[in-house]
């Protein structure tokens, strides 16, 4: 899961779903509002049932949400619009922005680890 710059919207994989899901949150800390933010391209049916692989969610300071899926790390616009998809040589488990200005991409996953260097940047808050 992770937290939109502004901290007003909680977003959460869901690997068995088709979408991510987001909840808005209130000034004290509550969820409301659960709805599906952003479609999948990850997602597909597999015999043991549906899937989308969705794991690890970061979030750029643009607001722009990047999650790892089956099909790589999907990026999609603060609306939820499918912006596109990072495609990688192994499956991606989790993802963090880091460097000095935080712009590197960090991504692991299935005993890989990638540094992809990015026009964009981390949200900074404290302790991360």
């Amino acid at each position: 899961m992770a937290l939109s710059p502004d901290e007003r919207t909680l977003y959460v994989a869901d690997s068995w779903g088709e979408h991510l899901i987001a909840f808005s949150v209130a000034p004290d800390g509550a969820l409301s509002g659960r709805h599906d933010f952003a479609r999948l391209a990850g997602f597909r049916t597999s015999p043991e049932g549906p899937v989308s692989g969705a794991d690890g969610i970061t979030v750029d300071a643009a607001g722009r949400v990047y999650v790892a899926t089956s099909a790589g790390v999907e990026v999609f616009s603060p609306e939820g619009a499918a912006l596109g998809t990072i495609a990688l040589p192994k499956q991606p488990q989790n993802l963090a922005f880091g460097g000095a200005d935080r712009s590197q991409l960090y991504v692991v996953g299935r005993g890989s680890a990638y540094r992809i260097k990015t026009l964009t940047t981390g949200v900074d808050r404290p302790g991360k």
